[in-house]
């Protein structure tokens, strides 16, 4: 697949839960090397949004274009606290059917190595979100989803979460992240675009402007 061409292309989709809307009428593609930062009030859609986009949702209405592998960390891990960190990433392989001899690398590539061989209970909620990105990323997808990935996190492991994905980013790897910690993802973040009422807003380019002034923009513009 050409770097220029969609990873996703999401078109029309509505969601409905019993009679009430939570999708209308979204439309959506994101290429690779893409990190677009979706914001919105809360119960603007944009969890459903996550989940529709991952296949672990059905759309009421509309078409989702899946041409690549997707990867997702949510508000929670998807570990086994129990099993240690090199248990679970063989488990995870073994589930989509690619080597195990991945594990290795994936724990270097989040620096968790060192904990290799210690139970997931005993970590912290920082390395949580570096093992549920592991997790993700074990077999090779083209887009991550995330939603809010810094959510409980101090501030040096939030540091290292960014400088994570910015790395991933200069990869390829096309990313949605969800987020209020606009200012943090400043340095990862492509394109951003408001979401209110189940509704989408225009794509913007950031080219480095102020991710948090274009949305304080975005809201203004809004009400």
């Amino acid at each position: 697949m050409p770097p220029s061409d969609p990873v996703i292309i999401a078109t029309a989709l509505s969601r409905r839960f019993a009679y009430r809307p939570v999708l209308v009428d979204v439309s959506l593609e994101v290429r690779r090397g893409e990190a677009l930062l979706l914001v919105g009030p809360n119960g603007a859609g944009k969890t459903t949004l996550l989940r529709v986009l991952a296949g672990l949702l059905r759309p009421t209405a509309g078409h989702v274009e899946r041409r690549a592998p997707i990867g997702m960390v949510g508000h929670e891990p998807m570990l086994y606290p129990a099993l240690t960190a090199r248990e679970n990433l063989r488990f995870f392989a073994r589930l989509h059917g690619v080597d195990t001899a991945r594990v290795a690398e994936l724990l270097e590539q989040v620096d968790l190595a060192h904990r290799a061989h210690d139970r997931i209970g005993t970590f912290s909620r920082g390395m949580l979100q570096r093992m549920a990105i592991a997790r993700a990323l074990v077999h090779e997808p083209a887009l991550l989803l995330f939603d809010e990935p810094l959510s409980g996190l101090d501030a040096a492991a939030s540091r290292a979460l960014v400088a994570l994905l910015a790395e991933l980013r200069d990869r390829g790897t096309a990313m949605i992240l969800v987020s209020h910690q606009l200012e943090m993802l400043r340095g990862v973040g492509t394109h951003i675009v408001r979401m209110a009422a189940g509704r989408l807003g225009t794509v913007d380019p950031l080219q480095g402007r102020d991710p948090v002034a274009l949305f304080t923009a975005l809201m203004r513009e809004a009400s």
